[in-house]
């Protein structure tokens, strides 16, 4: 039987099976996940077809790597001949320059990580020099980062196929403090079980995330459309191939859908910044924004999603502030669940129900990077769509 071509999906821990779920979506089968990472098969005859439509279609991964190949390495030699097996010539030119940039070790016999970069380079570089019959690589061309993964003994490599991280969506050109990625303000969308049909609100929007991802995401515009990717300059992607993936995700963008979608603030940068960043983002027509405290925010319409990223001590301020803010929100709280909406906010306290004053229905655990955060979900007091509905949805879809 042969073997399967895989690409790994990196995401923030916690956010596994809502990328799973964005790849099954997007047409593929998915196999083991946890860790931050998402395994899935790629098409046999044009891997890097089904690489750039993880790169442009993926709203909650943070990277995606082609895994050149997986193999037993419980010595230094085994790790290196593995290595030197697998076929660099997909990612690298004569002269592309090659870096290990990261290594993890589990539970394997292997673990120093500087001499695991320079001999895992040496065995990239041999295969190299021997496929393209020359004595030295000049290393001067396209940048190729690769990432190897031992576990138990066996070692994964995945050679990147994003560049930058693909919460760098090519919109966000303003930031305020401490702002949230791209890529983890869609997965709370997902989370929340939100969708065009619903309004939603974001009472803290900073540099406008939440907002513009949701309008993205409504509008089925592809949050890579905007941006490059490092597969572009691989031997295995050509021109043709990546312009038509690009057009196939194109064609798929709803400009007709009416969507209502809410973001303020109470600083008055910040908001400029989200106009500004929305309007980069092509879809400042679906989102509108206010000047406005939190506190004094009304449901416009029954039944809806508040989503928001509230200040908080670690990020914004101090402890006590964040507090005196979380007690302030009670009215706002009270008003739009009454009115039947489903509440979500990401925070760094775990706690953060207790403070909220409601009872949460799901907590999810996201770790970003070296940022521990917290997604709490409220459902609304009255049930409906976006009440109790929306905390089956958080509980079963993405448990």
């Amino acid at each position: 039987m042969k073997k399967e071509i895989r690409g790994i999906a990196l995401c923030a821990v916690g956010l596994e099976k809502v990328t799973a779920h964005e790849l099954e979506r997007l047409g593929f089968k998915t196999g083991e996940k946890g860790g931050g990472r998402v395994h899935f098969v790629l098409e046999e005859k044009d891997p890097a077809r089904s690489l750039a439509s993880a790169n442009i279609g993926l709203r909650t991964a943070e990277r995606v790597l082609l895994e050149l190949g997986s193999f037993p390495a419980a010595d230094f030699d085994q790790y290196f001949d593995g290595l030197k097996s697998l076929p660099w010539e997909l990612c690298c030119f004569k002269d592309s320059a090659l870096t290990i940039d990261k290594v993890r070790s589990h539970g394997s016999a292997l673990s120093a990580q500087t001499s695991l970069q320079a001999m895992g380079q040496k065995a990239a570089y041999s295969h190299l020099m021997e496929s393209y019959n020359m004595r030295s690589m000049p290393a001067t061309g396209n940048k190729v980062m690769v990432r190897v993964y031992l576990d138990r003994d066996t070692c994964t490599v995945g050679v990147d196929t994003s560049g930058e991280p693909l919460h760098k969506r090519g919109y966000r050109k303003r930031t305020v403090l401490a702002p949230l990625k791209e890529t983890v303000a869609a997965g709370l969308l997902f989370l929340s079980g939100w969708n065009r049909k619903y309004p939603l609100v974001d009472p803290f929007c900073g540099s406008g995330t939440i907002a513009i991802e949701a309008a993205l995401y409504a509008l089925d515009f592809a949050p890579g459309l905007m941006r490059r990717f490092a597969l572009e300059e691989m031997p295995m992607a050509s021109p043709g191939m990546m312009a038509a993936v690009r057009e196939g995700f194109e064609a798929k963008i709803r400009k007709d859908v009416e969507v209502d979608i809410f973001a303020s603030d109470i600083d008055s940068d910040a908001l400029e910044s989200a106009r500004k960043n929305a309007y980069d983002a092509g879809i400042s027509d679906w989102i509108s924004f206010d000047l406005k405290k939190a506190e004094d925010l009304v449901p416009k319409r029954e039944k809806g999603y508040l989503i928001g990223n509230p200040p908080y001590g670690k990020r914004m301020g101090s402890e006590e502030e964040a507090h005196e803010l979380y007690g302030r929100l009670s009215p706002m709280r009270d008003r739009f669940s009454e009115a039947g909406w489903g509440m979500g906010f990401i925070t760094d306290k775990e706690d953060f129900a207790s403070v909220f004053g409601m009872e949460e229905t799901s907590s999810r655990h996201i770790v970003n990077g070296a940022e521990e955060q917290w997604f709490h979900w409220f459902p609304a007091s009255s049930g409906g769509a976006s009440g109790d509905a929306v905390g089956k949805e958080v509980k079963s879809r993405w448990k």
